[in-house]
């Protein structure tokens, strides 16, 4: 071709492979052994391999907190606690802490009766969902050990308020999951009366207004609240022989509808509709001759609009009575739903409602975690066996898991795609 002279438009020859969206997509349309089976086995085998992983990093993290329980300093041994309630949430351990159980509950002990302010709060915080993980074999050596030393924690006076409203709650999560003798139960609940008494009106049948009443309401309210949850383990006929021999009886319990504090107002009303609910059993027609003495100060309470209280206080005591009212009046508690992992729940019985607060507050993220492990919990949760569990496939996914599935997709397509641009460049050559 002559200097100069450039090729016309139709001269053009073109000799690379023609682009197709398949190959880009890294589709191996030569491979006809490639399927769709075998491509998502290789996902599969990619996610286990990462939650695989993930599970040994945790462990191993565990197991270097169980270390730091034996730290020297105290500031030390308080955050290694908190570590280890953190890392319980997040998986089910029990194979792991099986053979730790003595040493855990030995550090537990320790922590909660010698320990300073900070580290006994962690220690009581933890012991619901150690108590959880460390497998069913060890449980009742487990809280033979740590239940009096929560208790004790729990009246001890030396022992801030904020520690020993920790240890209230924590106490009572845990009887109600796992202690099975009635008589502990009962001295347990005899102890919660000793400390919400001090919420009761004078002899005069005036409110106590000073301050300890009310630096002390959110202990005395924590009492109430688990004196509550334990009254759900009674039968009928026993809760009926409870309220009538012994403390606190229904017209006692009314009067804490007066105290200063409105965590104990709170708490009064939903005990009241758990003690009518257990009583009462399955007879909807049951009638308690205290009641109508309680209706006028429920109402009361459900439109109080007192503007020597606060606005959130005040909102929030509206709306908690007007639903106790209504239960009273009509019999009727609004249902809830809500999902524990990709199971659902029904909440439509006080009982039920309180349950399920107690066990989210003292578990935290574990409760996803344990329910599908755990037939103590399951079974406080009103749930099927654990082996009637849904299968893994069909629950909804967290965020790790959904991040985890995604990236071990990535990794095959991009595997996938590789091999094919390697067949190409291959072709090319020859």
């Amino acid at each position: 071709m002559p200097k100069g002279k450039k090729k016309g438009k139709y001269e053009h020859r073109r000799t690379e492979v023609p682009y197709s969206s398949d190959e880009d997509a890294g589709i191996d349309i030569t491979n006809d052994n490639y399927s769709e089976t075998s491509g998502a086995s290789d996902l599969r085998s990619n996610h286990d391999d990462a939650e695989n992983e993930i599970q040994e990093k945790l462990e191993e993290k565990v197991l270097e907190i169980i270390d730091a329980l034996s730290a020297r300093a105290n500031a030390a041994r308080a955050a290694a606690l908190v570590a280890l309630r953190n890392a319980l949430q997040r998986r089910h351990l029990a194979h792991l802490l099986s053979g730790q159980r003595v040493t855990l509950a030995e550090h537990v002990t320790k922590a909660l009766r010698r320990g300073r302010d900070g580290e006994r709060r962690a220690a009581a915080a933890v012991v619901p969902i150690l108590a959880l993980q460390i497998g069913e074999e060890g449980t009742e050596e487990f809280l033979s050990e740590v239940r009096p030393a929560l208790a004790a924690a729990a009246i001890d006076k030396s022992a801030s308020l904020d520690t020993r409203t920790e240890c209230c709650s924590s106490l009572a999560v845990l009887c109600y999951l796992l202690e099975e003798d009635l008589t502990e139960v009962l001295e347990i609940m005899r102890m919660y009366e000793t400390i919400f008494s001090g919420s009761y009106l004078k002899g005069d049948g005036s409110v106590k207004v000073s301050g300890a009443a009310v630096e002390e309401g959110a202990w005395h309210a924590a009492a109430l609240d688990g004196w509550a949850l334990l009254l759900l383990l009674a039968e009928p006929a026993h809760a009926r022989a409870l309220l009538a021999d012994r403390q606190p009886s229904f017209q006692r319990l009314a009067e804490l509808l007066d105290a200063c504090s409105l965590e104990v107002r709170l708490a009064a009303g939903g005990a009241l509709a758990i003690a009518h609910e257990r009583v009462s059993g399955d007879d909807d027609e049951y009638d308690w001759p205290e009641e109508q003495d309680v209706l006028p100060r429920l109402e009361q309470l459900a439109r109080d609009s007192h503007k020597y209280r606060a606005k959130r206080d005040r909102k929030l005591q509206r709306a908690t009575f007007r639903d106790i009212l209504k239960y009273f009046e009509d019999g009727s508690v609004g249902s809830e739903r809500v999902r524990v992992g990709g199971e659902a729940l029904s909440l439509n019985t006080w009982g039920a409602r309180v349950a399920y607060g107690a066990l989210a507050g003292a578990l935290g993220a574990g409760l996803v975690a344990l329910t599908p492990h755990c037939a103590a919990l399951r079974s406080a949760l009103d749930l099927e066996p654990p082996h009637d569990a849904p299968p893994v496939a069909l629950r909804k996914l967290n965020k790790l898991q959904r991040h985890l599935q995604n990236t071990a997709a990535c990794k095959a397509r991009t595997v996938a795609r590789n091999k094919s641009r390697d067949k190409r460049s291959a072709a090319f050559a020859l």
